[in-house]
């Protein structure tokens, strides 16, 4: 998966029985993930799969992704979004606005934003949520276990199938941090899907990986008729759909 750099994965768990003051809250005492695409907002992967969006208050809180400790502090363990909660990066205070529920598509953007932006390896991180009885902590080290959220890999494909939003493709939940099905949008109405019974995925960084980047695409694959000159023509000349965008289905 070369080229590709999640946020920051979190540690923190929490019991399972908590029930937070309202719908929108954040227990931030079991946060799995952070992706930073702006500095006006922050991405976050709740313990429960749930994503939602921290916003923050003034100029931002830029520099998330390269800090080596940050803190989500919120009365109670939960982020909602009222004045007495705060990120604290690197001894920083930024203010929290607004906590809101996410969607699947809308993380995926963020954190394929997040991953062009800090393309470089960084430095292990400490992130921890106010309010954990065992004060349990333990480094989390930038990987790959992000890309899971807006990418999937051509070899973990087992099926697929057209719907009026795309195309659903099926694969290896094991292989792809738990997720079996993934939304593919595309860049228009797709012809070459009409009656296929089989496509080829074509990752546009020959990184084996289909995220929405430039140059992936969904692709007919070779003519089996024996003589048919479209059963020797490569890949990258055959007629395709671009694809826009990559994330697991609600």
């Amino acid at each position: 998966m070369a080229g590709l750099v999640p946020g920051v994965v979190l540690a923190q768990q929490g019991p399972a029985d908590r029930v937070p003051p309202a719908s929108h809250c954040l227990d931030a005492r079991d946060i799995r993930q952070v992706e930073q695409a702006s500095a006006e907002s922050i991405a976050v992967r709740g313990g429960n799969g749930q994503a939602y969006r921290i916003d923050f208050s003034g100029e931002g809180c830029p520099g998330i992704n390269e800090a080596s400790q940050v803190r989500l502090d919120a009365p109670a363990g939960w982020a909602c979004g009222r004045p007495s909660e705060q990120v604290i990066v690197d001894g920083r205070n930024c203010g929290i606005s607004a906590v809101t529920v996410m969607d699947n598509r809308d993380f995926a953007e963020a954190a394929r934003e997040s991953s062009r932006q800090f393309a470089a390896t960084l430095p292990g991180i400490t992130v921890t949520g106010d309010g954990d009885a065992q004060g349990a902590r333990r480094s989390a080290r930038h990987t790959f276990e992000g890309t899971h959220d807006f990418c999937f890999a051509t070899r973990h494909v087992r099926s697929w199938n057209e719907d009026p939003q795309g195309v659903v493709v099926e694969t290896n939940p094991r292989r792809n941090g738990g997720v079996r099905y993934y939304r593919v949008e595309l860049g228009g109405s797709c012809s070459i899907l009409a009656g296929a019974q089989s496509v080829d995925f074509q990752s546009g960084f020959q990184n084996g990986l289909i995220c929405g980047n430039p140059g992936d695409r969904i692709v007919m694959t070779p003519s089996a008729i024996i003589g048919d000159l479209r059963s020797s023509t490569p890949r990258f000349a055959r007629p395709g759909c671009e694809v826009l965008a990559v994330y697991p289905k609600d």
